[in-house]
């Protein structure tokens, strides 16, 4: 992937009642091997589009959609999941997505596709390391193999009875779409089901 969503980055929203930074590992180990940090302030739009609007729509986004389902594309700092037929979510830079939602809704497809703004909705949260697949399988049922989960796959799933939505950015690097709701509930379930191994939680990525 050309760019990286965990550049995309300001403020901090989802863990404001947690005391961070958080360092959790055995006295035997000498670093963590897991790394956790939400991804502040991430704009986030549902869409539902057809077929016949997706070129269009990825025209006003700035960023092709995807046309298999639970793939990602991205394109300078935007990105387009693909998370059904006709759903996608897209991931924009911070305090662009009222602007964006705008764009789309008064564009000359609008009546075709619908927009809800769920930035607020959802939280993001980067985990990252080389146990983070070993840390993810505790939760999540998902095949999470390198040959069947890969760069730039994202899947809707539950995770710890939670749902979420993970794209794997890279071999080692994930994101984890939540509820903000949930959030603080993820969190604890990473710091204890990545103990084993050290997880170290920052306040910004």
């Amino acid at each position: 992937m050309v760019d990286t969503i965990s550049r995309i980055v300001v403020g901090c929203t989802a863990f404001n009642d947690k005391k961070l930074p958080i360092l959790k590992k055995p006295e035997s180990l000498k670093a963590p091997l897991i790394e956790l940090s939400e991804i502040k302030h991430l704009g986030k739009l549902n869409v539902r589009c057809g077929k016949k609007n997706r070129d269009a729509l990825g025209k006003l986004i700035h960023c092709n959609l995807p046309i298999q389902i639970n793939q990602i594309n991205s394109k300078a700092g935007r990105f387009a999941i693909s998370l059904g037929p006709d759903e996608y979510l897209i991931l924009a830079e911070p305090g662009s997505e009222n602007q964006l939602e705008k764009t789309l809704n008064s564009s000359d497809i609008s009546k075709h596709i619908s927009v809800v703004n769920v930035s607020d909705a959802l939280c993001a949260i980067q985990i990252s390391g080389p146990k983070v697949r070993d840390v993810l399988s505790k939760g999540c049922a998902i095949d999470l193999h390198p040959d069947s989960f890969y760069k730039n796959k994202a899947v809707q799933c539950d995770l710890a009875l939670a749902n979420i939505v993970l794209l794997c950015l890279e071999e080692n690097e994930f994101i984890c779409i939540c509820r903000t709701s949930f959030a603080e509930y993820i969190l604890d379930w990473f710091i204890d089901a990545s103990f084993e191994f050290g997880i170290f939680v920052s306040d910004g990525v």
